[in-house]
């Protein structure tokens, strides 16, 4: 009423709303003459990758398959004076690499190609080239087995403990892969939902402190990403883990007319 110029001051209203046939948000009643901005695609977010962060050896440019030898270590025992040397000798084996095939494809039509104003091409382009790092490292911490067609996860055959975790469990873990004379710099790679439990859970009866502070467990680095499966907690030295690479991404673009 202020802005029609008409007072209302010491009378009765009775409020009255008319809504105008040409409105801005119905179609063919105003709505095509809105403009409409296309702004930057929002792209999905991907699991943060970790396992070259925490030093596995990445291997490229392979041809034909890779055997990489192993030798189970040589023996030695105490002997009297006089008495015959025993045998040293370890045995060999071989971890055998062969290649297995990742692979997606998108329809895309040539007029969306013709008529992409806001990057769309390229922005399909670097998400499929995520999907595969993403796809890798989910089932290189995964649980599922092996095949002719896909590796085995690092969790494949790995029975969960149902009991909650504590601090002696992860030191007895340290313990383990001493005595299994892994040395090197160790990383814990853990999923999002174990790194909350171990951010809450407390060392010790006492002192005030948790299993896991300033991304650490006992002084060891922690990387997290929700490719890890579950719960799931790994402790290694990952500069053991070999990821190999034949070839290059391929990424041949085929539109539709």
């Amino acid at each position: 009423m202020r802005k029609a110029g008409q007072s209302y001051n010491g009378q009765i209203q009775l409020p009255v709303e008319e809504r105008a046939d040409i409105q801005a948000t119905v179609a063919t009643a105003g709505q095509e003459i809105v403009a409409e901005d296309k702004l930057n695609i929002l792209e999905p977010l991907r699991a943060n990758l970790v396992m070259v962060n925490a030093g596995a050896t990445y291997m490229t440019g392979l041809v034909g398959d890779v055997s990489i030898p192993v030798y189970s270590g040589s023996t030695v025992g105490w002997e009297s004076e006089i008495a015959a040397a025993s045998d040293a000798a370890g045995t060999f084996s071989d971890v055998k690499l062969t290649p297995k095939r990742l692979t997606a494809f998108l329809d895309i039509s040539k007029q969306f190609l013709l008529q992409d104003s806001v990057g769309a091409e390229e922005m399909l382009k670097n998400d499929i080239v995520k999907a595969l790092a993403n796809k890798l490292e989910s089932t290189i911490l995964g649980n599922a087995a092996g095949s002719n067609t896909k590796p085995a996860g690092i969790f494949y055959n790995v029975d969960a403990d149902a009991a909650d975790v504590t601090f002696e469990d992860l030191v007895d873990m340290e313990a383990d892969i001493e005595g299994a004379n892994v040395t090197g710099e160790l990383h814990y790679i853990v999923s999002p939902s174990a790194k909350a439990t171990l951010r809450t859970t407390k060392k010790d009866a006492g002192s005030g402190l948790f299993v896991m502070e300033n991304n650490e467990i006992n002084g060891i680095p922690v990387l997290s990403t929700s490719a890890v499966t579950g719960k799931g907690v790994v402790l290694g030295n990952f500069s053991d883990y070999v990821i190999a690479q034949w070839g290059a991404i391929d990424l041949t673009v085929d539109p539709y007319t």
